[in-house]
């Protein structure tokens, strides 16, 4: 078993890094303190976790382009790799966004219910607004959240977050408006939705960093049939069971709100437009690496758990797996990409692909040690696969991997902390110093 991981490695290595160019070798074994658990089912599919079972892994080579020609600078990258991958991820996994697809052009208001309100015991200023998009179809609208600093001086860079609890639970703020929430595909009042991963706003304020906030599922509610209730429905008929191969799933759907939200904070005066960083978990983690990917304009992203359809590698048979990810989530990517689950090593795509489109903007990957259900050295994996383009821009990636809840330092970082899914107390300061050096303005 040993030998057959061996193999995979160096074919991985042989691939995607060019040993007489890149110099990076093939990645080293997992870690020790990734421990090989006894295999499970979930959703009637075998899951492994035993890391020398996961088999050959040869990725689509990053600095080759469809012709043929070797990729040697940024230039090469920008103008003919990062397009045909983008294109090639677009093709079969995330679909084409609503907005691209449709022949509808949507009109975008941007409505404030106020602006720069004194809040959370004088730390912030607050500020509430609802985008709406509106078609001849209809409209929707989306509710963004806003602290920035009250010492501020001047526009702040901010961290969007994109929740999966409405905004008025995220922040223990007694003014926040009440948005809906959902329960089971059901719509229910805010405050009596579940809180997931509350935020430590107060740190990134005491810090000079704005932070709003979005509910994803006000852009797209997240079950099967969602899509005729959120933005998607403004472009025209949504049918899932009959969506074509290339129509976006909710991922791709997601990720569009979230560039409508990015275009929306960038209007308000007390926002730096140039240093939107954008911040999401397990499946907001792969929301936001598309977002970051696809829209340039987002200045660094941060994932945490994103996982398989994330950041870990699909070609890595370890945890869950594209099949696990269709049977139970189909609607989540295209249909095209669930059609790769019996052969994910068939897919022309792959998430070093997704994570090297984000370069040389700053990247930071967080996964759990004990959340083998994500392949946390998966993402590890992809994350050295991707650092031959960031190399390109003269930027620093991956080499070793770190030990547990240290990060690297560098412009694409990776993190393994000491805990399972989501976020961990000890992420909060390392995403602190990840925005420090890469957000702060020279001076400020």
């Amino acid at each position: 078993m040993r030998f057959a991981l061996a193999i995979g490695l160096v074919a991985l290595g042989a691939c995607a890094f060019g040993k007489s160019d890149l110099e990076m070798g093939h990645p080293p074994l997992a870690p020790s303190y990734l421990k090989d658990l006894p295999g499970e089912m979930r959703n009637g599919l075998a899951v492994n976790y035993t890391q020398a079972d996961v088999g050959v892994i040869n990725v689509p080579n990053l600095l080759v382009s469809a012709n043929g020609k070797r990729i040697e600078n940024s230039d090469d990258w920008l103008g003919t790799r990062r397009p045909e991958i983008r294109q090639l991820l677009i093709d079969n996994q995330y679909g084409i966004s609503p907005s691209v697809a449709s022949t509808r052009k949507a009109t975008i208001r941007h409505d404030y219910s106020e602006h720069g309100v004194a809040a959370l015991n004088g730390t912030a200023r607050r500020s509430q607004s609802t985008i709406t998009a509106t078609t001849d179809l209809g409209s929707h609208a989306i509710d963004v959240l806003l602290y920035t600093p009250a010492r501020a001086t001047g526009p702040s860079p901010t961290v969007l977050m994109v929740n999966f609890s409405p905004n008025v639970i995220m922040v223990d703020d007694t003014g926040i408006k009440e948005t809906d929430g959902w329960d089971n595909g059901k719509r229910i009042p805010g405050r009596q939705a579940r809180v997931i991963a509350k935020p430590d706003v107060a740190a990134y304020l005491a810090r000079g960093y704005a932070v709003a906030l979005v509910h994803y599922a006000q852009i797209e509610p997240d079950f099967d049939g969602g899509s005729a209730l959120g933005l998607r429905k403004i472009y025209g008929p949504i049918n899932e069971i009959s969506r074509k191969p290339s129509d976006a799933g909710a991922v791709a759907t997601w990720a569009e709100g979230l560039s409508l939200v990015r275009e929306h904070l960038a209007r308000d005066p007390s926002v730096d437009s140039r240093r939107i960083a954008l911040y999401g978990i397990s499946r907001l983690g792969k929301t936001a690496l598309w977002a970051g990917a696809n829209d340039p304009r987002f200045a660094a992203i941060i994932a945490v758990s994103s996982g398989e359809g994330g950041a870990s590698l699909s070609r890595r048979n370890y945890g869950e797996t594209i099949g696990h990810v269709a049977a139970a989530f189909p609607y989540w990517f295209s249909r095209k990409w669930n059609s790769f689950a019996p052969s994910p090593s068939s897919a022309p795509v792959d998430a070093h692909m997704v994570l090297a489109m984000i370069a040389p903007r700053p990247l930071m990957l967080v996964v759990g040690e004990t959340d083998a259900w994500s392949d946390p050295y998966g993402e590890f994996v992809a994350a050295r696969l991707a650092t031959p383009v960031y190399r390109l821009f003269d930027k620093v990636g991956v080499d070793g991997i770190p030990p547990l809840d240290v990060p690297t330092r560098h412009d694409l970082v990776f993190m393994m902390h000491s805990a399972g899914h989501g976020p961990a107390p000890q992420d909060t300061p390392a995403i602190l110093a990840f925005l420090d050096r890469n957000l702060r303005a020279e001076g400020s």
